[in-house]
Order: C-alpha cells, then sequence, then structure tokens
C-alpha cells in the first residue's frame, strides 16, 4: 500500500528535477512545490483531506488534470473517479499555493469528503486541457474519451496504490460514466451513476442526447444507480430510472433541506443538497461491503 505523503515527497523531487533542466529558477521552482502539495481551495468540501493536483501525461499528447484527495493518515487502495455535472470542466490549476477548480458546487465535488475513509479516496477527473472549451457530448461518448481516462486509471494505480478502481458521476457527468462503464468493462471495478441524464432536450444546442437511448446493460462492470425520488429536473426524471435499470440495483433518496437554484442546479433534490453525507455513505458502502438499502434520506 502506497504512503500519500511518500508520493508528495516523490512527485517533488521528480519536479525539481525535471525543473533543473529546464533552467526554471529555484524560485519559481520552490513557488510550484508549494502549489502541487497545497489543500485544496479552502471549503468544507476537502475538511479532513490531504489533497494533490496531478497532471496526468496523455498517451496521445497533452495533458488532463486531476485532484486526487484522500482523508488525512490513511492508505485506501480503492479509488473513485469523479465526473462532476454540466458543464463538467473543472479547470484544474494551481494558484499561489492552493489547487482552484471550477463547478464546485456539483455534487461529487462538493461531497467527496463524505465518500473518502480509510478504504477509499476519490479522483476529481477534469477535461483534458484541450477540450476545456466543449468537453461535450461527442468526446464523452468516443473512444478517446475511454483512452484518455484508461490513462488515468493506469496512473492511479501505478502512483497511487490502487488496487480497485470505481467511477462515479452525477448528472451530465452520467454521460461519461454510463460510457466508459461500457469502454472500459473489467479494466475498472465498478460505476456509480447518481442524477442519471435520461431525458435530453431535443435540438441542435442540447447536451446529453446520447443518453436518450443509452444501454447500460451492455457494461460488463458492475453498476449502481442513486437517484432522489422527487427529482426537479426534466432532464433527470426518477420514472425513467426506475424504467430504464433493468437489473441494475437502485437507491432511491428522500429529503432534502434548504433547496435553493432552479430544477436542475446542484443545490436542489438534483443533488441531493443536505443529503450529501448519507448519499455518499451508502456509495461507499456499496462500493466496500456490496450494501444496498432500498432508501436513504428518510433521515439527515
Amino acid at each position: 500500500m502506497t504512503d500519500f505523503s511518500q508520493i508528495i515527497k516523490k512527485l517533488a523531487v521528480e519536479q525539481i528535477i525535471s525543473f533543473m533542466k529546464t533552467g526554471i529558477s529555484i524560485a519559481l521552482l520552490s513557488l510550484s512545490l508549494l502549489a502541487s502539495s497545497a489543500m485544496a481551495q479552502g471549503s468544507a468540501a476537502s475538511d479532513g483531506l490531504t489533497e494533490l493536483l496531478h497532471r496526468v501525461r496523455l498517451s496521445r499528447g497533452g495533458d488532463l488534470n486531476v485532484l486526487i484527495s484522500k482523508r488525512t493518515g490513511s492508505n485506501p487502495d480503492i479509488a473513485v473517479l469523479l465526473f462532476p455535472g454540466y458543464p463538467g470542466i473543472l479547470k484544474l490549476k494551481e494558484k499561489a499555493g492552493s489547487v482552484t477548480y471550477e463547478v464546485a458546487g456539483t455534487f461529487v465535488i462538493r461531497a467527496r469528503r463524505f465518500l473518502n475513509s480509510d478504504k477509499v479516496f476519490t479522483v476529481a477527473v477534469d477535461c483534458p486541457v484541450d477540450q476545456w472549451n466543449a468537453c461535450g457530448d461527442d468526446y464523452r461518448s468516443s473512444n478517446q474519451h475511454a483512452e484518455d481516462i484508461m490513462d488515468v486509471v493506469t496512473a492511479v494505480r501505478t502512483t497511487y496504490g490502487a488496487q480497485q478502481v470505481y467511477l462515479a458521476g452525477t448528472s451530465y457527468g452520467t454521460v461519461s460514466s454510463s460510457f466508459l462503464a461500457r469502454a472500459l468493462g473489467t479494466k475498472i471495478d465498478g460505476a456509480i451513476h447518481t442524477a442519471t441524464f435520461t431525458d435530453p432536450r431535443a435540438g441542435r444546442k442540447t447536451h446529453g442526447a446520447p443518453m436518450a437511448s443509452f444501454d447500460w446493460s451492455k457494461a460488463q462492470a458492475p453498476q449502481l444507480f442513486v437517484h432522489h425520488k422527487d427529482d426537479p429536473c426534466d432532464l433527470t426524471r426518477y420514472s425513467s430510472v426506475v424504467a430504464r435499470k433493468g437489473d441494475i440495483p437502485l437507491i432511491t433518496v428522500e429529503g432534502v433541506t434548504n433547496p435553493r437554484g432552479d430544477a436542475c442546479d446542484a443545490f436542489t433534490a438534483h443533488g441531493f443538497v443536505g443529503r450529501e453525507r448519507v448519499v455518499m455513505t451508502a456509495i461507499h458502502n456499496w462500493i466496500t461491503e456490496r450494501k444496498l438499502p432500498a432508501v436513504v434520506g428518510t433521515a439527515k
């Protein structure tokens, strides 16, 4: 099992060697190393976590950044790759000693601390830098997306000691978790789809169109649906998941606290607001023990 602090030190040394070869000044080097091991931007989302931005060099060329999060002092060996909701572009960067990112309110990102444990760590997955202006349906449903994420899976296994790798998407991020679950086969250990995108709107400028007829049964790895019974978003109807899930298990979420924003915003029942802990706990227990409650969230 790999010690996270040792990984940070090892990456720092590698960065020193790389930067010295390219002639970057010691002052800039020190600043860069500080950013590399910094905690993510200050918010409750990272409470109790040690976090590291990792740049994955893609086999095709270019970079894809991920945020590795582990409970401080732990050495878990189950990785869960997180795919955020629309537009799903985190734009992970190092800035002034911190890791910054966008779409911080999306469920899997803001609630990641509840999924981290002594057994499980999370990997927030950005879009490749060359996809920061789009990262839409064409890319998410492509073989290229699968190849890029396979590079991430390889890095997570070899650098961070992951023995098992799961995918977890929310809302528009389930376009990725769904297509990847089929494309990666037994190269992953499972996939979780939360607030699954099932009912894309018609029109040329819509997003999520491939999900209208998506067949999850073609995936080889175990899968789990997690959906709020009262999801108000017309793109992610609870009734559609129930009708289309086939034999894939479903955890139904009930209850909400202080919902706000439009129906498809992250701080409504669509994003499990007020039920973050119980939902992530249920996902954690399915991953680690295959526990499967029919309903969660009736009490906080």
